[in-house]
C-alpha cells in the first residue's frame, strides 16, 4: 500500500508540472493586431503561518490577495505554497491559471494567473540552491502566453536563489547563466516577459544581472521607466534596502524585465509598486514584498502576419 501511495504522489507531481489550466477548456482570441495588458510580480509568502515572514495571518491575508488580484491582467507569484486553496477559491477570477504543486517540500512556489490563454507550461528546477533553498525544487516556469489570434509571447516566472552571502550570491549567478542558456535554446527570436524575485540588484557586486541582460537582450521595466534607460553602476558599498521600503525610485529585488521580436513590440508604459491595494484593514502588508506592476502596450510589426 505504501509503495501505491508514492506512485500516486510521484504521478501528481508530474502532472502539476506539465498541466497549466484548472479546467482545460477551449478558448478564443480576438483578432487585433495591438493592445495593452497589466503585468503583475508577487511573491505571497506562502510559507506556513509558524514560519512565513509576513506579519499578517496567512491563510486570510492570501485570500484576500487572491480575490484583489483581480484587478490586473496577467500575474506571477512566488512562494505559493501551503495556501494555494485560498489563493485560487478565495475569490479570484482569472479564466488561466497554472496548478500548484503544492507545499514547500514538494513545490516550487512558482503559479501563473492569467485573463489570457496560457499553454506550453514547463517547470524547471535550478542547478545550483543553498541553504534553506534546497528544501523546495526552486527555479522558472515558462510557458505561452497568447494575447491574440497568432500573438503569443513566451513568459517566465522566476524565483532566484535567496541572501547576500558568497555562496548564495555564487549560486544565484549560476541560476541566471541556467536561464539564460535555456532562453538560448528555448525562446530564440520570441519575444519574453520575464517577471519574479530575482533576490538580485545591478549594482551588488556578487550579482551578475548586468550580465544576464546582455545575454538575453531583456530589458528590465523599471531601469526603462524610473532609471532613464541607464543600469546602476556597481556600488562597492551597496547596501540592500528592506523590501519593504522600496518605493518606484528604487530597485526592488521583484522586477519585470521584456523582450520584443521581429513580430512583436512590447512597450512599458507605466511602473508602480503596488503598495495602497495589497494591506489589510490596518494598513498593514498582506506579504513581506510588495507588488511590483508594468502596463504594457504591444503592437504587432507591419512584416508579421496573423
Amino acid at each position: 500500500m505504501f509503495f501505491q501511495y508514492l506512485q500516486m504522489l510521484w504521478k501528481s507531481l508530474i502532472r502539476k508540472s506539465i498541466r497549466v489550466f484548472l479546467t482545460e477548456n477551449k478558448y478564443e482570441l480576438l483578432d487585433s493586431k495591438a493592445g495593452n495588458f497589466s503585468m503583475i510580480t508577487y511573491n505571497i509568502a506562502g510559507l506556513p503561518q509558524g514560519i512565513s515572514a509576513a506579519k499578517t495571518e496567512r491563510s486570510t491575508s492570501i485570500e484576500v490577495i487572491g480575490a484583489r488580484l483581480n484587478d490586473f491582467d496577467i500575474i506571477n507569484i512566488q512562494e505559493d505554497f501551503n495556501y494555494n486553496n485560498q489563493l485560487y477559491q478565495g475569490g479570484n477570477q482569472h479564466h488561466y491559471r497554472s496548478i500548484s504543486m503544492g507545499l514547500a517540500i514538494f513545490g516550487d512556489g512558482l503559479d501563473t494567473l492569467s485573463k489570457y490563454p496560457l499553454s506550453n507550461f514547463r517547470r524547471m528546477k535550478w542547478l545550483n540552491r543553498t541553504g534553506s533553498d534546497r528544501l523546495t525544487p526552486k527555479g522558472f516556469t515558462h510557458c505561452s502566453l497568447h494575447l491574440a489570434k497568432g500573438v503569443e509571447i513566451d513568459l517566465y516566472n522566476i524565483h532566484a536563489n535567496s541572501q547576500d552571502h558568497i555562496r548564495a550570491a555564487k549560486a544565484r549567478r549560476a541560476n541566471f547563466n541556467q536561464l539564460a542558456t535555456y532562453m538560448r535554446t528555448h525562446s530564440r527570436g520570441k519575444a519574453i516577459i520575464l517577471a519574479g524575485d530575482f533576490n538580485a540588484h545591478f549594482d551588488y557586486v556578487e550579482d551578475n544581472l548586468p550580465d544576464f541582460i546582455r545575454e538575453t537582450q531583456l530589458t528590465d521595466s523599471w531601469v526603462f521607466l524610473q532609471h532613464d534607460q541607464v543600469i546602476p553602476n556597481i556600488d562597492p558599498r551597496f547596501l540592500c534596502l528592506d523590501s519593504m521600503d522600496i518605493d518606484n525610485e528604487s530597485e526592488s529585488i521583484d522586477k519585470i524585465m521584456f523582450r520584443s521580436s521581429k513580430e512583436i513590440t512590447l512597450i512599458p508604459k507605466n511602473y508602480q509598486v503596488e503598495k495602497k491595494k495589497f494591506v489589510d484593514d490596518q494598513k498593514i502588508p498582506l506579504s513581506d514584498h510588495w507588488p511590483i506592476r508594468v502596463i504594457f502596450d504591444w503592437k504587432l510589426n507591419d512584416s508579421s502576419k496573423v
